[in-house]
């Protein structure tokens, strides 16, 4: 059984939407299976989660869906 590095909580594999950014854009890729902490929520990603993130960015014109998000600039 796996352990969280920061809280030691269990980590198990569970299907998460991650939310990834490189060079000014973002991608959200729904329904990721992923290495989960089940206490704090800590996102762990394997080789294969990895690939799934790099495709979807190199097709991400592909994309299923679009969405709108404002966004506020901190002052």
């Amino acid at each position: 059984m796996k352990t969280c590095f920061f809280c030691k909580g269990t980590v198990a594999r569970s299907p998460v939407d991650y939310m990834a950014q490189r060079q000014g854009s973002f991608l959200l890729v729904r329904s990721l299976r992923a290495d989960v902490c089940q206490q704090c929520g800590e996102i762990y990603l394997d080789a294969d989660a990895s690939r799934q993130i790099d495709t979807a960015f190199a097709h991400k014109e592909k994309a299923e869906q679009h969405l709108d998000v404002p966004v506020f600039i901190g002052r």
